[in-house]
């Protein structure tokens, strides 16, 4: 009788060696370690998505270019205060001045000795659209000593625009001046008294433009004693005579849109007789 050995289903191997650098424990550790080691590598791989790299910068481009608009917004308030800040001050530096030169106006008389244009005159020209007169205070001729002839001009540059302009000339021949004002005289034939035709005031390149871009601007001068003694009047023009050769306030009116303005310098030349600077 032959007997069979069985082939068992499983083969068992032998045990793999431990040497001595390796131990079981150290052997599970490495494992255990190798397990981990997986983990952290799956945990890091992870990032931000496509979307939200897209969301991140298309916010960050809003908040940028929200604070370029309002850098933009400040710096246009900025400048646009700046600019009616110095307007302001010019303004009130231009008022200053035509205050000052009109209140340093001095009684100027002129002898003419052409016998075309005979007589004594006072150098003052008082009209709703010129002003002319003699004052010891200039923008230009601070430097120097001496009297110069004023003019205040007003002017329409275009239709609608109406400019104030100042022109200056020291004051060197009392002739000279006179033939710089008057073109000629005639007599009044009610009166007989003689009437003054003044040279026209154009606007020239080196005048000194005060105020432009304005509706409409005037003087008017103030009367206190009229002769009808009516009480204090405002008149559109001022005819110099002995007893009032100068006019007791001038008013400089204009308007610009909605706005208005007004300055009312005083004259206090009337306390001083011509006769003291006749020339």
């Amino acid at each position: 009788m032959v007997v069979r050995r069985k082939t068992p289903l499983f083969t068992r191997f032998p045990a793999q060696p431990i040497t001595r650098f390796q131990s079981p424990t150290n052997h599970q550790s490495q494992i255990g370690s190798a397990d981990h080691g997986r983990e952290t590598v799956r945990t890091n791989t992870r990032g931000f998505t496509l979307f939200e790299v897209l969301l991140s910068l298309t916010l960050t481009g809003l908040l940028m270019l929200a604070l370029l608009i309002g850098m933009r917004v400040a710096n246009r308030a900025w400048r646009t205060g700046e600019a009616r800040l110095r307007q302001v001050h010019a303004t009130a530096e231009r008022s200053a001045f035509v205050v000052q030169q009109i209140a340093s106006l001095v009684p100027y008389r002129v002898t003419s000795n052409d016998p075309h244009l005979p007589g004594t005159f006072t150098v003052l020209e008082a009209s709703p659209t010129c002003l002319r007169f003699v004052s010891s205070y200039s923008s230009v001729y601070r430097g120097r000593t001496g009297l110069v002839l004023v003019e205040y001009g007003i002017v329409e540059a275009s239709p609608g625009n109406m400019e104030l302009a100042l022109r200056e000339t020291p004051v060197r021949d009392s002739e000279v001046l006179f033939h710089m004002l008057v073109r000629s005289i005639t007599n009044d034939p009610e009166t007989g008294d003689p009437v003054i035709v003044r040279q026209p005031f154009s606007l020239r390149t080196t005048d000194l433009l005060l105020m432009s871009g304005l509706d409409d601007v005037w003087f008017s001068y103030l009367d206190l004693h009229p002769v009808k003694g009516t009480g204090a009047v405002w008149r559109e023009a001022w005819r110099s005579s002995d007893e009032a050769p100068y006019p007791d306030a001038i008013r400089l009116r204009w308007r610009r849109g909605n706005q208005t303005g007004e300055e009312v310098i005083p004259v206090c030349v009337k306390l001083i007789t011509s006769s003291t600077v006749t020339q």
